[in-house]
């Protein structure tokens, strides 16, 4: 093996210095460039048969600049020369595995050799396909080779020939930029030849002829054959007959895509996406070319991903428009639109400009493609009802879409004479697997011309009903935009309207709401506007315009807008348009036949009677029922109010967002004596009496029986008996004239609620309210004609106002006796809603209360009251206040304990009340004695050692902690001479919980002890005992003294009766 190595060395040295003397004599006359090349060759040879392929690859490159008269001396050309030497390098960097670096040669020498070639085409030495046929087939060979070398699958070469495992070491990231930069030369190289082909069509044609001559048509049919090579199949591209008779042809066009996917796949497994998506994207066109959609379509979805993130709008935009075309021509209607409202979406939100004819274009496309896909569905409007007069159909979402309009208009006692209210809801549902960005919806009202003869043409009888009832018109457009109108006939009953009898619309309810609701945050405009060349009339039409912002369709899914508006001018209004605005292109949901029957009126009104009810902002609730009371005011003005009812109602309002819609023609479902059904529920309040102020109460009350003995006879079945109690009332109303007013006092009786067991809640509950409706019908005497002829008509007014049912204050109440004296501490904590002022307070004892005997000594007298600071303090929601009070108790208290009682009265009233007396409330906090009565107990805590000390100061007793700590400790009983006689009971001493922290008892936790002497002062027995505990504490620092707790025939004692003088003292633990 040695003498082998020393040999191959001598003979490389001999090599080695035989190119360096004939490298030396490169500029001398005479020299052999054929010597110099084979020495260099067979000296890399014998490094390749060693395996030193760095050494080899040393000595296959060549510097011919200086050299081209020498090689063209020997015979041997620059081109082939640099060919060869090009062969060389890239097989021995095949065998060496570095791969990267053989690919980035390759294409640094194609590039470079191709331009030769070109100019040796140019020449007429070689055709003018040839170099392109040469550079796209290296590109192909070079990588093909590499890439499946490098993935383990070349069976050409043995594992010892080619360096395994360098090659598995390349990154792939490194590896696919190569392999991805050679085959786009390839590309570029396909690209050019086409380019070159158009600048000299002619010639290439003929060229192109000659080559193929009649064996062309067997070399097109013998394309498909196994046995071919794959470069014979490359030169057919590029000499097809096709090439004769376009500028392009199918072949060239497979071979483009083809190779543009391979780098493609390649520059993404290098992290080039950018340039990866842009050459799928190429891809795409060969292929939307050719009817591939469903290839077309994937590679147009990852092109429009990358321009999504890159901020490419334009490139966007243009791959939407192709995938939609795409999924239209596979009949996949829906993934079509859900590109279409993607791009929709990142447009607004990019602020970038959509056309709006290319908007049009692709939403005509959806919809043929929807009405194409459609079978057995309903017959679309006619298309001379779809055009706008010019000969194009407009563009309507509304079959994208599914709308529906409801219109209310109300009338109310608050509202200005001229004046009413509408609501308008709009509800839109996105059936579509995608989301969509409304920037803005709008619907607009404009108000007809009034009709000269509107007032003859109407009896007073149609003008009547149309006042009485509460909804004037009710319009709903169905999902297919059939249209229904609910209108009033003459016998009061809603009647419904169909355009097709043969469908039922689905009707949606004013009040329902699926969705998002947009009560509060809705904006509304109205606006009034003049025509040119107008008539008078015209010019006072209002236009009312609601619009709505920023609005989000979730995919199959919708939303109910609600809008109100008040303040609309009385006439008939109309609907112009209900449109949508979508990238800055407003585009309408209805067509012209179904605006035409949405519509409402504002009937003229000329009552002025208003209906008010007042009360306190809360009915107060407790433990037990409480009456309270509220006024409803009648107010005439300019009218007369004759045969008046006033019905009064409670309820609660509750939220159903699943209830089913009702239909329209049922007469089961209509509202009952103007009350609406729908999201209400009966409360339990109930509705006592009604007193007119200013009449007596026997009065009162034979009206009350009056209209309750009419409403039997009459066959009115709804309204209760008020004497029974109810949740609805009616009292006959007296004649009203011009300028009066009408006063009740409604008595209502709010029931017992369960008490809170935390005032944490303060009453904080959702269905803590409830709604009083006042509803006042009466008769009203008009002139209608010129002879002052005399008509009645019947005229409604309702108001009604929510109030809240909770306990303005919740107290919690703490008692403790010491000997005859009782401590009562109250604290007050306001309600979560509504502020309370404090106006005054009484503490009444048994003696003070109503009912109680004159001769009765009081067991109970205040001796200390500090809170007369808090008379008129206001409390906000959720604040605090507290109340101390001192009470001596009388000798007699322990005898007589079981009739002694004590009650706090609140005086209340409400913040923002201008008199502050309006609207007084007074509540009662009843004070249980049961805590207190009974023996009394002191048990005293004193350290051992420390008596004198606590006796003469107050600061805190230091003690070491390292040792269990001595206590004294010592019970004593009270007991009024009455109950001395009493047996004997089981006490038990034990320490109290809230001490365990800080104490450790040492020795027995419960000791049984009886009273074991006996003292009489002043009338009362003593009884003692005292004993010692030795308590061990936990931590150091300043801790309370130990407190102790007595246990009484196995209860415990009532904190209220045992007095420890030392708990708030301190032990200082060292």
């Amino acid at each position: 093996r040695h003498c082998v190595m020393d040999a191959f060395q001598i003979k490389c040295f001999q090599y080695e210095e035989q190119l360096r003397l004939l490298d030396a004599q490169r500029n001398a006359p005479g020299w052999d460039f054929g010597a110099f090349f084979l020495a260099k060759e067979r000296l890399a040879l014998m490094y390749q048969q060693m395996y030193l392929q760095d050494d080899a690859i040393r000595h296959l490159a060549l510097d011919l600049r200086d050299t081209q008269r020498e090689i063209a001396a020997n015979g041997a050309s620059a081109r082939h020369i640099s060919l060869h030497c090009f062969c060389q390098q890239i097989r021995t960097l095949y065998l060496m595995g570095s791969f990267p670096h053989l690919l980035q040669r390759a294409s640094a020498f194609i590039e470079t050799f191709l331009v030769e070639l070109q100019a040796m085409a140019a020449e007429g030495a070689l055709e003018q396909h040839q170099p392109y046929l040469w550079a796209v087939g290296a590109c192909l060979e070079v990588a093909y080779a590499c890439e499946l070398s490098w993935s383990g699958r070349d069976d050409q070469w043995t594992s010892a020939s080619v360096a395994v495992e360098a090659a598995q070491a390349i990154p792939v990231e490194e590896m696919s930029r190569a392999l991805g930069d050679v085959l786009y030369l390839a590309r570029r190289v396909l690209r050019g030849f086409a380019r070159a082909n158009n600048n000299s069509s002619n010639a290439i044609r003929s060229a192109a002829s000659e080559a193929g001559g009649s064996s062309l048509s067997s070399v097109e049919a013998s394309a498909v054959e196994t046995s071919a090579s794959w470069y014979e199949q490359l030169q057919r591209v590029f000499v097809t007959p096709e090439w004769r008779r376009a500028e392009t042809c199918e072949p060239y066009e497979r071979c483009v895509s083809e190779v543009s996917h391979l780098a493609s796949m390649h520059f993404s497994q290098s992290g080039r996406h950018r340039f990866a998506v842009f050459l799928g994207g190429e891809c795409a066109r060969y292929h939307l070319a050719r009817g591939e959609f469903e290839s077309a379509s994937r590679l147009l979805r990852s092109l429009a991903r990358q321009s999504e993130e890159d901020g490419w709008w334009a490139i966007f935009g243009e791959c939407v428009r192709r995938i939609c075309h795409a999924e239209l021509a596979l009949g996949r209607s829906v993934q079509a639109v859900a590109a279409c409202f993607s791009m929709l979406q990142l447009a607004q939100e990019e602020q970038a400009g959509v056309g709006k004819e290319e908007m049009e274009q692709l939403m005509h496309a959806l919809v043929a493609s929807l009405e194409g896909d459609q079978v057995g569905g309903d017959e679309r409007e006619p298309k001379e009802e779809r055009d706008d007069g010019s000969g194009k159909a407009k563009m309507n979402l509304g079959e994208l879409f599914r709308p529906s309009v409801a219109v209310e208009t109300t009338q109310t006692s608050g509202n200005v004479l001229g004046h009413g209210e509408i609501r308008v809801t709009l509800g839109i549902t996105n059936d579509f697997p995608a989301g969509v960005h409304l920037e803005t919806l709008r619907v607009r009202f404009r108000r007809e011309p009034p009709s000269p003869h509107a007032d003859d043409v109407s009896s007073p009888q149609q003008r009547g009903s149309r006042k009485e009832a509460a909804h004037l018109d009710d319009l709903v457009l169905d999902a297919d935009a059939k249209p229904a109108v609910v209108i009033e006939d003459d016998s009061g009953r809603n009647a419904v309207e169909h355009l097709e009898p043969s469908e039922q619309p689905h009707a949606v309810s004013c009040e329902s709401s699926v969705g998002r609701n947009f009560d509060n945050a809705t904006e509304v405009a109205t606006s009034f506007t003049k025509r040119e060349g107008a008539s008078k009339d015209e010019e006072e039409a209002a236009v009312v315009l609601l619009e709505e912002s920023n609005v989000y369709l979730d995919e199959t899914t919708g939303v109910n807008l609600v809008f109100l508006h008040s303040g609309v001018p009385v006439g008939r209004y109309t609907c112009t348009s209900v449109e949508c605005v979508i990238a800055g292109n407003a585009f309408r949901l209805l067509p012209p036949s179904a605006l035409a029957l949405a519509g409402f009126e504002i009937a003229a009104r000329e009552s002025t009677v208003q209906v008010a009810i007042d009360g306190a902002p809360l009915l107060m609730s407790g433990s037990s029922s409480k009456r309270e009371t509220i006024t409803v005011s009648i107010a005439a003005h300019d009218d007369v109010v004759a045969n008046g009812i006033l019905e009064l109602r409670v309820f609660k309002r509750v939220l159903r967002g699943d209830e089913d819609d009702f239909l329209e023609g049922d007469d089961d479902d209509e509202p009952q004596d103007g009350y609406g059904s729908r999201g209400e529920e009966d409360c339990e309040i109930q509705l006592l009496s009604a007193r007119q102020r200013g009449v007596s109460a026997s009065a009162a009350a034979e009206d009350i029986d009056l209209m309750t003995e009419q409403d039997n006879q009459s066959g009115v079945s709804d309204l209760e008996d008020p004497n029974r109690g109810g949740n609805m009332l009616s009292v006959a109303l007296p004649t009203l004239p011009r300028g009066g007013t009408l006063v009740y006092d409604i008595s209502l009786l709010v029931p017992p609620v369960e008490p809170l067991g935390d005032d944490s809640d303060l009453g904080d509950r959702d269905d803590a309210s409830v709604t009083v409706c006042a509803l006042v019908r009466y008769q009203r005497a008009r002139a209608d004609t010129p002879s002052s002829a005399a008509t009645t008509t019947t005229e409604i007014r309702r108001t009604e106002v929510q109030f809240r049912v909770l306990q303005p204050l919740v107290e919690k109440i703490r008692l403790k006796r010491a000997g005859q004296q009782l401590f009562v501490s109250i604290a007050l904590a306001c309600n979560a809603h509504i502020a309370v002022v404090l106006r005054d307070y009484r503490l009444l004892c048994s003696s003070q209360l109503i009912g109680a005997p004159d001769t009765e000594a009081s067991l109970l007298t205040v001796v200390q009251d500090p809170n007369a600071s808090l008379r008129g303090t206001t409390l906000r929601p959720r604040d605090r206040v507290h109340l101390a009070f001192t009470l001596m108790c009388s000798p007699d208290f322990d005898q007589k304990a079981n009739d002694c009682s004590c009650l706090l009265q609140l005086d209340l009233g409400f913040a923002g009340d201008e008199d502050g007396a309006t609207w007084q409330k007074t509540m009662v906090v009843p004070v249980f004695l049961t805590e207190v009565e009974g023996q009394q107990y002191r048990i005293d805590v004193v350290p051992k050692g420390h008596e004198n000390e606590l006796a003469t100061s107050a600061e805190a007793v230091e003690v070491a902690g390292t040792e269990p700590i001595t206590f004294q400790i010592r019970v004593q009983e009270r007991v009024a001479q009455a109950n001395n006689a009493e047996a004997e009971d089981e006490l038990v001493l034990c320490l109290d919980e809230s001490s365990e922290r800080d104490w450790i008892l040492v020795g027995k936790q419960l000791e049984r002890f009886a009273f074991s002497s006996t003292s009489e002062s002043n009338g009362e027995h003593r009884r003692a005992f005292a004993t010692q505990k030795r308590l061990l504490a936990t931590r150091a620092g300043r801790l309370r003294f130990p407190a102790f707790r007595l246990e009484i025939n196995g209860q415990t004692a009532p904190a209220a009766r045992v007095l420890c003088q030392q708990s708030c003292r301190r032990v200082f633990v060292s």
